[in-house]
Parts: structure tokens; C-alpha cells; sequence
């Protein structure tokens, strides 16, 4: 007796179907309807710029680099925008990140710094495990640095946003750079006429820049510069427990999230809120308060590496290769609330410290940054109180006798 084989044709024609449909929703018609409004914020490559481009795809070098800042990045600069990206075809995000990510590297550094840094990384970055470029032309050297110096708010595409498109149009100048004709002189371009991307920016005014990048890079990282935004201004039980500590070291500048919103569409970089000062002089009594409630939960998760007044010298601070921070130097009384926030809550890479974020909650690690601040505003725990006169002093030796004496 034969069973009859199963029929498999029409339930495989029908799984065909529904796939070419979901690939037709979900991918075509997107691609072919998608049509987003220009940014006002917008300027199209230079032809260097572009020719630096293709340079950067043809060396791999996207292999390596992402170009995309995103939200939950932190050390990477200012978020990407859909206006760094507008002209991009095809893009270049990317997710590897093998070397740094480069969505803001424009300005950073001056283009002697490329030049050196592609023919040889190894001049500007000892340990840098990225090829050596030094057979590229001088002509494409200047063409990957041109491309380079174009990303990011400080590039030379960057534009000033009240003005946009129509600005450059009408001037040929950006917030950073002039945009002028060109004529090279030697080399594959000679005598070839374009317009190219010049910097505004004399030696001092560079060295300005670069100074306030420095400034920006290391202690303000998005992430969590956003977390106390949304504690700050937003109504989950966790604001709302963190409220407290959080009105102790910083003042709202605006009355609701949407009116911040608002604000950010004008000037991006508009802050939420104002820090109040740990002083002594300027304090109020309430923050005083706070910080002493800071310095129980200080005494029990973190003296035992950066002792009792903060000076770093606990008890388990002998044993440790990285010595644990003093919190008395001077570098740490221009700490910002986000960036206390971010150390305690991310921890210092390379050392023993934990990322505390995973232990204490947004609450306790506020009311930590409240009693750093203090300390490093202060050079120490000042009028805080339950604590001696005389500690830190080495105590006095006990009287002896002779044993011969009555």
C-alpha cells in the first residue's frame, strides 16, 4: 500500500508571497516614498571633499571607523545630526570601532596633524595599531584630510544654523571656514580650478577651539548628561526619588521638558540647568545637609579606597598599582554635576573603582556627587558634620614609665 506524497507546492508559493510582500512594505516603498525635508543646517561636500571621501572608502579606513555619535555613546562629542549625513550615498556609519569614531573629528586637529598621522600614526599616537598610509600621494593626503576636517559641528561644513543653505548660497562662507575658487598648482590637478574649503580660524583662534574641546571632551559625556535631564525634568518614580538630591546641586533653567524642547530648537546646545555652589560662604545649610548625608553613603562604598576626607588614601589605596583619586586637587573643584554623576555611575576605566550605576541608585549616587563637590570645593570636609578636630592627626604616643620608677 503507497501513501500518497504530501503536496508542498502552494504552501511554498504562499510563504513566497507573504515574503515579497513584507520586503515590498517594508523596504521598497520606504525607499521610494521617503522624501525628508532638507536640514537647515546643510552644505554639500567640496569636489576635494568628495574626492577625500572616496579615498577614505577605498583605504578600508570605514573598516575601523564608525561616523555616527549616538545617544547612548558617551566621549564621542555632540550626537549626529541628519545634516552630517544628507549628502551621503552610500553611507558610511558604520558599527566598527576599532579606532575612534570620527562623526565630529573636523577641527580638532590642524591638518599637519592628519598629514603626520596618515603617513605614520605612530608619530602622533605611540601604541596606534593603524596602517601606515605613506604611500598615498600628496594630492590624496590633502584630499582625506580636506574630507576629514568637513565632519562635525566644528567642521568646515558646519554651518551657522540661522542661516543654513541660503547662507552659504549667498556668501560662500561657513560658521568655520570660507568656501573659495581654487586653482592647483602641480600634481594630477594642475591648473584645475574648484572650490575648496578654506579654515577661518587663524593660530590663536585654532588654539581657542582646541582648548575648549579639551575642555568639553573628557568630564561631559551625553548619556548621562541626559539621565539627569530626565530625572531633572521628567515625572517616573525614580525622578521623583532623585528629585531631592538633584534640587540640591542644580537649579532648572527652564520650567518643563517641553519648554527645554523648545529651547534646543533654537540653540542645541542650551543647558538644563545651572549648578549651585558647595562653598562654604555660598552653600545653604539644606545642600550642607545633603552633603552630609552624601558622606555616610561615602564612609561606607568608598573611603576604604579614597578615605574618610576624600584625600585618597584609604586603608586598601597602598595596595593598588592605580592610586585612588584625591579629591582635595584643584581639577576636581570645576567638576560639573554630570560629570561627578558619570564617574560614580561609569566608574574610572583602568582602575579598581565599579561602575556604581549597577548598586546604588540614581538617588544615592546624586547625593554622592553632593559631598564630592563639596570636598573638592571645600579642599577637604570642612563644617561637615561628626567628624573630629583633631582627625587626620597622628595621635599622641602613650605615656610610658620606667619600670624601675614609683
Amino acid at each position: 500500500m503507497t501513501t500518497p506524497r504530501a503536496n508542498y507546492l502552494y504552501p511554498a508559493l504562499g510563504l513566497t508571497l507573504i515574503m515579497a510582500s513584507i520586503i515590498f512594505v517594508v523596504v521598497l516603498v520606504p525607499r521610494w516614498t521617503f522624501r525628508p525635508p532638507e536640514p537647515r543646517d546643510l552644505r554639500d561636500y567640496t569636489a576635494q571633499e568628495l574626492r577625500g571621501r572616496e579615498i577614505y572608502k577605498r583605504e578600508g579606513c570605514w573598516y575601523c571607523h564608525s561616523m555616527v555619535s549616538r545617544p547612548q555613546d558617551w566621549d564621542h562629542g555632540r550626537r549626529s545630526r541628519s545634516s552630517d549625513y544628507f549628502y551621503d550615498a552610500y553611507h558610511l556609519l558604520g558599527s566598527e570601532r576599532s579606532g575612534p569614531d570620527l562623526a565630529n573629528i573636523g577641527g580638532k586637529f590642524p591638518d599637519q596633524y592628519h598629514m603626520l598621522h596618515h603617513k605614520n600614526p605612530r608619530y602622533v599616537k605611540p601604541g596606534s595599531i593603524m596602517p601606515r598610509y605613506d604611500y598615498l600621494p600628496e594630492q590624496d593626503l590633502t584630499d582625506l584630510t580636506a574630507y576629514l576636517q568637513s565632519l562635525g559641528p566644528y567642521g568646515t561644513r558646519a554651518l551657522d544654523v540661522e542661516g543654513g543653505k541660503d547662507r552659504y548660497a549667498a556668501t560662500g562662507e561657513t560658521r568655520w571656514a570660507y568656501v573659495r575658487d581654487y586653482t592647483w598648482v602641480g600634481g594630477p590637478l594642475d591648473g584645475v580650478t574648484e572650490k575648496v574649503a578654506f579654515w577661518k580660524l587663524d593660530v590663536a583662534h585654532q588654539r581657542a577651539l582646541n582648548e575648549q574641546l579639551y575642555g568639553e571632551h573628557p568630564e561631559v559625556p551625553f548619556k548621562y548628561s541626559a539621565e539627569i535631564e530626565e530625572l531633572m525634568y521628567g515625572s517616573s518614580h525614580e525622578a521623583a526619588n532623585a528629585k531631592g538630591a538633584l534640587q540640591g546641586l542644580a537649579t532648572p533653567v527652564f520650567p518643563n521638558k517641553e519648554a527645554l524642547e523648545e529651547a534646543r530648537l533654537k540653540d542645541p546646545e542650551a543647558r538644563a540647568w545651572t549648578e549651585n555652589s558647595f562653598r562654604e560662604g555660598q552653600i545653604t545649610d539644606k545642600n550642607r545637609l545633603l552633603a552630609n548625608y552624601g558622606k555616610g553613603l561615602f564612609n561606607n562604598q568608598c573611603a576604604p579606597c579614597h578615605g574618610v576626607t576624600g584625600n585618597g588614601k584609604g586603608q586598601a589605596a597602598f595596595s593598588m598599582t592605580k592610586r585612588p583619586a584625591n579629591f582635595t586637587e584643584d581639577k576636581y573643584a570645576g567638576f560639573t554635576v554630570d560629570a561627578w554623576y558619570w564617574r560614580i555611575s561609569r566608574g574610572v576605566p583602568g582602575t579598581q573603582m565599579p561602575r556604581w550605576e549597577y548598586t546604588l541608585d540614581a538617588n544615592q549616587r546624586l547625593t554622592l556627587a553632593a559631598f564630592l563637590r563639596y570636598v573638592a570645593q571645600n579642599k577637604g570636609l570642612g563644617k561637615l558634620e561628626g567628624v573630629p578636630a583633631d582627625y587626620g592627626k597622628a595621635p599622641a604616643p602613650p605615656e610610658t614609665t620606667h619600670p624601675g620608677a614609683k
